[in-house]
This record gives structure tokens, sequence and C-alpha cells, in this order.
């Protein structure tokens, strides 16, 4: 497993927070989803030969909010 931190732009509450969490849960390799609003970011662990960086901000960006 690996981690990875990502940039969550967009998010003003915790109804936010928990619509990005699930989105990033229900991805393939995703073992573990901690979203903080306060600091804006997403931080996944991850099995890296069933997930990338680019599943992750497209499934942010579909949910509604900007990856960075």
């Amino acid at each position: 497993m690996e981690t990875i931190d990502i940039g969550v732009l967009g998010m003003h509450c915790q109804a936010c927070v928990k619509s990005v969490s699930a989105v990033l849960e229900r991805l393939p390799g995703v073992g573990q989803v901690e979203v903080s609003l306060e600091a804006g970011r997403a931080r996944i662990s991850y099995d890296p030969t069933l997930a990338s960086r680019a599943d992750f901000a497209a499934a942010i960006n579909e949910a509604g909010f900007a990856s960075s």
C-alpha cells in the first residue's frame, strides 16, 4: 500500500467531506481515506497496481469538487 495526499477544492462542510470520502472509498484498490475540511485535502492509502492519482482526481471532479 502507498499513501498519497491530494488537495480538494470546493469543500465547505462535513457533507462535502462525506461525499469526497464516499467516492474515493468506492474505487478499487483503496484501503483507507481521510478527508480534512480544514486542510482541504484527502489522504488515501491504496494499492498502486489498482488505482492511481488520475483515478482519484477523476472521482473528486465527478463528485463536484476540484482536485489539486
